[in-house]
């Protein structure tokens, strides 16, 4: 037979599917019925992905840019030049040089472009930057309860009685999460969505929660506030198995309802009556997304603080479930791509971890925490000399201009995309179906892939082009296989102990914390095998929300769309997704921006008309896209039009940060 098992690689849910692979070529896709998470089906990316993997647009020839242009050269000549440059910049600081690693690399390929960055070039620069919002969702889950990500099952979506959907569109975002969503509520679930705008889970929901943009925070904190005030909490819960409540009812003392009344858009009566059937539910699951448009560290910890207060965490059935958008960005922060993280979210600053992978890996690091090359670009100083990054786009439309300032940029990669113009030297390296590795989805199920086809052109998996670097620079790794890299991750990571790929090879994935003592992984965060109390999270009491002007009356929000993420480097090489994008682009090819059929009216706009919309910090034109899915008085626009990305965004970079709980004030002209 031709067909072979494999996870899909484009968002990350992890679907299982049959490639149909035949004369080294794939012919088509197929959804896996046995597989536990997607069960028999595929969504529109996930049933093109074999379009992907034959695109024309591979990279198989390494390249050094002579005279300014790109000339292919053989590996070991563009290894050298590699390491000749970054080694000779290195010497000019320690923020010179930067490595960017890519969510959508195996967890052996971000292992060893980690280890690369801290011993061969000795910094802790080392970072991503796609979907900043999993960090904060991350980091909240981490304080809290120890582990860091999801801490419900997608198995148990079915069974849970409560699903909260708050900020995300998921039935277009991530399908399949989505849709057992729908199967939860065929069996029974009460389904209720909080976002600003009307999308296809609200229209699905037995309650939708249109709030205002910016007031996500306001919204959680006041339905906490009124399960204490109703003494609704599950006070014998929060005795026995939590810490740090006193300091939350502190935070909340500081939310005063009229603010509330006055700045979220709702009937306050929907808020209190959603916060009771949380905390009455017998589970409860939340939903949010944890991508570009990611909500706050703060929203994250409300949200949280919520469901810890209810009782809803823990227990089967339940959970706060950050959803991931690209196939391998939660096992990319397993991995440390982090300046102040090593494997498992084991920090940096502490001495005894330190000395572990120092003893493993023959080197002594720094004990002070890298920076992100974000920083490295935009600091006053500029510092940054040397950029390496790893299958990404985003980087170039939001920093062209500081791009064009660095000394030497590798880039690293299976696909063209616009980090090549950019490149001094382009190591290309095999895709995932070329080799073998493993992919952590956002439920941290590691599964293992299996190479389908032998690589082209001879090009070399990512794991092995970096243990090729790290010899010529000096080091001695002794990878000759994925598998050898498995096995050190599982020595240096508690988490990851337990994994072995003869283990992986047997199952659909295993979640973790997977250790010796418990092989089969952990579906769910549990009470009963947490080894301390859950936390309370601290959260600001400061409950401020954006707010518009009669100079500047509308509130505009950013946000994903289904058929292009990103500045789509992967979906323009799919043949269905790339025909619904450009069907957009047909009907708005400069973009557009959805505002309220009573906005256009008094506006005098028509739909497919150009308006102006200015903000204190700048402005752009774009189409209008008349909807009622926004509330008059907002607007909302996704963010993959390039122009409208360098002309506008860029100005609100800092508050671009805040993702979902932000919102731009803007005055709309028609032109």
């Amino acid at each position: 037979m031709s067909y072979r098992t494999g996870i899909c690689t484009f968002c990350g849910t992890g679907c299982g599917h049959l490639l149909d692979v035949r004369d080294g070529n794939v012919r088509g896709v197929f959804p896996l019925k046995s597989h536990p998470v997607s069960k028999g089906r595929l969504c529109v990316r996930g049933w093109h992905v074999h379009e992907l993997l034959n695109t024309n647009e591979r990279i198989t020839k390494p390249q050094i840019r002579k005279d300014g242009k790109l000339v292919e050269v053989s590996y070991d000549e563009a290894i050298r030049f590699f390491v000749e440059n970054v080694s000779r910049l290195r010497n000019e600081g320690q923020d010179a040089i930067g490595f960017l690693g890519s969510p959508r690399s195996s967890n052996e390929e971000n292992y060893t472009f980690m280890k690369l960055a801290r011993t061969a070039f000795s910094t802790h620069n080392v970072c991503l930057d796609s979907d900043p919002g999993h960090r904060n969702s991350i980091d909240v889950m981490h304080r809290g309860t120890g582990m860091a990500g999801m801490l419900g099952s997608l198995e148990e979506i079915r069974s849970s009685k409560y699903i909260f959907v708050i900020g995300a569109d998921i039935t277009k975002q991530n399908p399949i999460i989505g849709s057992e969503i729908h199967m939860a509520a065929r069996n029974g679930a009460t389904v209720v969505t909080m976002d600003s705008r009307h999308t296809q889970i609200a229209k699905l929901s037995n309650r939708f929660l249109q709030i205002r943009p910016g007031t996500f925070k306001m919204a959680l904190a006041y339905m906490a506030k009124v399960l204490i005030e109703e003494n609704l909490v599950d006070s014998d819960y929060i005795k026995r198995q939590t810490e740090g409540y006193e300091a939350f009812l502190g935070c909340l003392s500081f939310l005063k309802v009229a603010d509330v009344e006055a700045d979220v858009g709702i009937d306050l009566s929907l808020l209190k009556e959603t916060a009771r059937e949380i905390c009455r539910a017998p589970s409860a699951m939340a939903f949010f997304s944890s991508g570009i448009s990611g909500f706050d560290s703060d929203t994250i910890g409300y949200l949280y603080n919520l469901f810890l207060a209810s009782g809803k965490i823990g227990k089967e059935g339940c959970g706060v479930n950050p959803v991931t958008g690209i196939s391998n960005l939660q096992g990319a922060y397993d991995m440390g791509i982090a300046p102040d993280l090593l494997t498992g979210y084991q920090p940096v600053s502490d001495a005894s971890v330190r000395d572990k992978f120092n003893k493993a890996w023959g080197v002594r690091l720094s004990a002070r925490p890298g920076r992100t090359v974000e920083d490295l670009l935009t600091n006053t100083n500029r510092s940054l000399r040397a950029l390496v990054v790893v299958d990404h786009d985003n980087t170039v439309i939001h920093h062209s201009a500081e791009l064009k300032s660095v000394d030497f940029i590798a880039y690293v990669g299976s696909f063209r995309n616009g980090f090549t113009d950019y490149a001094h030297v382009v190591l290309p390296i095999a895709p995932y179906i070329e080799s073998d590795g493993t992919f952590t989805n956002t439920e941290r199920r590691v599964q293992l892939f299996k190479q389908k086809r032998p690589p082209q052109d001879d090009v070399m998996p990512g794991w092995q082009l970096y243990t090729a670097i790290a010899a010529k620079a000096g080091c001695s790794w002794t990878y000759t296989s994925a598998s050898d890299v498995m096995d050190e991750i599982a020595q240096l990571t508690p988490v990851y102990s337990g994994y072995r790929y003869d283990a992986l090879e047997q199952s659909f994935g295993i979640q973790w914390p997977c250790t010796a003592e418990n092989p089969k992984g952990t579906a769910r965060f549990s009470i009963e095998n947490s080894p301390r109390k859950m936390n309370f999270v601290p959260t600001e009491w400061n409950f401020s929300v954006p707010a518009a002007s009669e100079e500047y009356p509308v509130l505009m929000v950013v946000g994903e769309a289904q058929h292009y993420w990103h500045q789509n480097n992967l979906m323009k090489k799919t043949n269905i997704p790339l025909r619904e994008y450009n069907a957009t682009l047909l009907l708005y090819p400069r973009g557009y921006v959805a505002v309220s059929p009573e906005d256009a009216k008094a506006l005098g706009i028509r739909d497919r008309g150009v308006a102006k919309f200015v903000s204190p910090y700048g402005a752009m034109e774009a189409m209008v896209q008349i909807t009622d899915k926004v509330k008059p008085r907002t607007a909302y626009v996704a963010y993959f039009v390039d122009d409208m990305v360098t002309n506008f965004f860029l100005a609100h970079r800092s508050i671009m940060k805040l993702g979902q709980d932000a919102a731009i004030p803007v005055r709309i002209v028609k032109v």
